[in-house]
């Protein structure tokens, strides 16, 4: 199984949560700070294992459990939802 690089991570990331959780009708402005400050981490990330380690860890975080409440209120997506399709794109069965 390929491994995809930390670009591919962000990007699928952006594209399944980040942009239309923050482009969604009833996004609040916390939504759209939350997703922002997301966004801006994982561009901090220097390798797609950083990115993998980012990603299982937000869902435990304090502040990610609250970002899953968050968007669930409004109807979008979450890390939670698509940990499946990501875990196959970082190489893992």
């Amino acid at each position: 199984m390929i491994k995809a690089n930390k670009d591919i991570l962000i990007t699928f990331l952006d594209e399944n949560i980040l942009t239309p959780a923050e482009n969604h009708p009833n996004a609040t402005d916390i939504v759209k700070k939350k997703v922002r400050g997301t966004r801006m981490r994982l561009n901090d990330l220097d390798t797609s294992e950083k990115v993998e380690l980012f990603f299982w860890n937000a869902m435990t975080s304090d502040n990610g459990i609250d970002s899953y409440t968050k968007l669930k209120e409004i109807g979008v997506k979450t890390f939670e939802d698509i940990r499946l399709e990501f875990k196959k794109l970082c190489g893992r069965k």
